[in-house]
Protein backbone atom coordinates (compact mmCIF):
# COMPACT_ATOMS: atom_id res chain seq x y z
CA UNK A 1 0.00 0.00 0.00
CA UNK A 2 2.92 2.30 0.32
CA UNK A 3 4.15 2.05 -2.71
CA UNK A 4 0.81 3.02 -4.39
CA UNK A 5 0.60 6.25 -2.30
CA UNK A 6 4.19 6.96 -3.04
CA UNK A 7 3.90 6.41 -7.33
CA UNK A 8 0.34 8.33 -7.10
CA UNK A 9 2.43 11.04 -4.82
CA UNK A 10 5.39 11.37 -7.74
CA UNK A 11 2.60 11.40 -10.49
CA UNK A 12 0.95 14.20 -8.72
CA UNK A 13 4.00 16.25 -8.20
CA UNK A 14 5.09 15.59 -11.52
CA UNK A 15 1.58 16.52 -13.08
CA UNK A 16 1.95 19.96 -10.62
CA UNK A 17 5.42 20.91 -11.76
CA UNK A 18 4.54 20.60 -15.43
CA UNK A 19 1.18 22.54 -15.21
CA UNK A 20 2.85 25.00 -12.86
CA UNK A 21 5.35 25.66 -15.60
CA UNK A 22 3.22 26.08 -18.23
CA UNK A 23 1.46 28.76 -16.67
CA UNK A 24 4.64 31.15 -16.00
CA UNK A 25 4.70 33.93 -18.65
CA UNK A 26 7.76 34.15 -20.39
CA UNK A 27 9.95 37.30 -20.52
CA UNK A 28 9.20 39.59 -23.13
CA UNK A 29 11.37 40.65 -25.92
CA UNK A 30 10.84 43.93 -28.14
CA UNK A 31 10.72 41.37 -30.81
CA UNK A 32 7.77 39.43 -29.84
CA UNK A 33 5.66 42.19 -29.07
CA UNK A 34 4.05 45.23 -30.23
CA UNK A 35 5.66 47.87 -27.61
CA UNK A 36 8.25 50.22 -27.84
CA UNK A 37 11.00 51.99 -25.28
CA UNK A 38 10.64 55.71 -24.79
CA UNK A 39 13.47 58.33 -25.12
CA UNK A 40 12.38 61.81 -24.03
CA UNK A 41 14.59 64.71 -25.60
CA UNK A 42 14.49 68.31 -23.34
CA UNK A 43 14.95 71.27 -25.09
CA UNK A 44 15.12 73.57 -22.61
CA UNK A 45 18.12 74.96 -20.77
CA UNK A 46 17.31 73.08 -17.58
CA UNK A 47 17.21 69.55 -16.09
CA UNK A 48 14.44 67.88 -17.36
CA UNK A 49 12.66 65.16 -14.94
CA UNK A 50 10.22 62.79 -16.15
CA UNK A 51 8.51 59.08 -15.88
CA UNK A 52 5.83 57.41 -18.41
CA UNK A 53 2.38 55.69 -17.56
CA UNK A 54 0.81 53.48 -19.79
CA UNK A 55 -0.44 50.25 -20.92
CA UNK A 56 2.63 48.35 -20.73
CA UNK A 57 3.89 45.03 -22.98
CA UNK A 58 2.01 43.03 -20.73
CA UNK A 59 -1.14 44.95 -21.40
CA UNK A 60 -1.17 46.07 -17.88
CA UNK A 61 -1.37 49.37 -16.72
CA UNK A 62 1.80 50.38 -15.13
CA UNK A 63 4.45 53.94 -14.63
CA UNK A 64 7.70 53.49 -14.43
CA UNK A 65 10.51 54.87 -12.47
CA UNK A 66 11.71 58.50 -12.76
CA UNK A 67 14.82 59.58 -15.08
CA UNK A 68 16.73 62.82 -15.59
CA UNK A 69 17.23 63.96 -19.49
CA UNK A 70 20.15 67.23 -18.90
CA UNK A 71 19.89 70.44 -20.78
CA UNK A 72 19.50 69.80 -24.38
CA UNK A 73 19.87 66.01 -24.37
CA UNK A 74 18.03 63.19 -24.69
CA UNK A 75 17.25 60.10 -22.10
CA UNK A 76 15.64 56.80 -22.40
CA UNK A 77 13.78 55.14 -20.36
CA UNK A 78 15.96 51.46 -20.16
CA UNK A 79 14.43 48.55 -19.91
CA UNK A 80 9.98 49.96 -19.53
CA UNK A 81 7.88 48.95 -22.54
CA UNK A 82 5.39 50.32 -23.76
CA UNK A 83 2.28 49.40 -25.93
CA UNK A 84 2.64 50.23 -29.46
CA UNK A 85 -1.00 52.01 -31.42
CA UNK A 86 -1.96 53.69 -27.68
CA UNK A 87 -1.63 56.46 -25.72
CA UNK A 88 0.98 57.25 -22.63
CA UNK A 89 1.02 59.51 -19.88
CA UNK A 90 4.28 61.44 -19.45
CA UNK A 91 4.92 63.68 -16.38
CA UNK A 92 7.40 65.83 -16.46
CA UNK A 93 9.04 68.77 -14.73
CA UNK A 94 12.33 71.25 -15.44
CA UNK A 95 14.26 72.60 -12.43
CA UNK A 96 13.07 73.05 -10.01
CA UNK A 97 8.79 73.70 -11.14
CA UNK A 98 6.11 71.67 -10.27
CA UNK A 99 5.05 68.27 -12.40
CA UNK A 100 3.18 68.63 -15.55
CA UNK A 101 1.95 66.25 -18.05
CA UNK A 102 0.39 65.70 -21.18
CA UNK A 103 -0.93 62.67 -23.38
CA UNK A 104 1.51 61.07 -26.53
CA UNK A 105 0.55 58.95 -28.83
CA UNK A 106 2.92 55.68 -29.10
CA UNK A 107 2.66 54.57 -33.01
CA UNK A 108 2.56 51.64 -34.38
CA UNK A 109 6.80 51.22 -35.69
CA UNK A 110 9.37 48.59 -36.78
CA UNK A 111 11.70 50.69 -34.51
CA UNK A 112 12.62 49.64 -31.02
CA UNK A 113 12.02 52.91 -29.40
CA UNK A 114 10.18 56.12 -29.80
CA UNK A 115 11.38 60.02 -29.41
CA UNK A 116 9.33 62.31 -27.44
CA UNK A 117 10.31 66.27 -27.95
CA UNK A 118 9.81 68.64 -24.46
CA UNK A 119 10.74 71.81 -25.10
Amino acid sequence: MPDIRRGFGVAALTAAAVLGGLAIPATAHADEVAAVQITVCNDSDVSLQFWVKGYNQFDDWDDSPVWRANAHTCATGWNYWWKKNSSVELHYKRGSAGWTWKQEYVPKTGAKTVTFRVS
